[in-house]
């Protein structure tokens, strides 16, 4: 897993719509150094985030219509130049920020032991490097 850049990618949907936080992330085994992608425990949202030494970096949230059918999303990391893809739409962006060190395991919580991903997943990849608008677009149409 490439801490310098990269994007992280799932076709995922919730279990229900219950108020309960579940994530997919690269960390180093903390949450201090991470990347997620998942739903909040705000209903119908999808969120992503990415931390560096414990300093959030980036925070994007996005409502869609029902988390309980499949969404493609996409984070991509790269030093100022982060965006949350879901859906085939590019829904927030950062150009300003520290990427995470040490990435190096790609597990269903938030990056410790919380949040634990309880959801079905069709398919889920790590990229080692950033994807281009074009290939995000690609990849996350519905």
């Amino acid at each position: 897993i490439n801490s310098t850049e990269g994007v992280l990618y799932a076709e995922i949907a919730a279990l229900a719509n219950d108020g309960a936080s579940r994530y997919i992330s690269l960390s180093d085994g903390s949450t201090n150094n991470r990347v997620y992608i998942g739903f909040d425990n705000i209903s119908n949202t999808i969120e992503s985030s990415l931390k560096s030494n414990g300093s959030t970096q980036f925070l994007a949230s996005h409502i869609v219509a029902d988390t309980t059918n499949y969404h493609k999303v996409a984070a991509k990391y790269k030093a100022n130049d982060i965006a949350l893809w879901i859906d085939g739409i590019e829904v927030a962006t950062d150009t300003n920020s520290t990427m995470p060190i040490g990435l190096s395991i790609l597990q269903f919580t938030s990056g410790a032991s919380g949040a634990i991903f309880y959801g079905k997943t069709k398919a889920l990849a790590v990229y080692k490097e950033a994807l281009t608008d074009a290939q995000l677009q690609s990849l996350t149409t519905i």
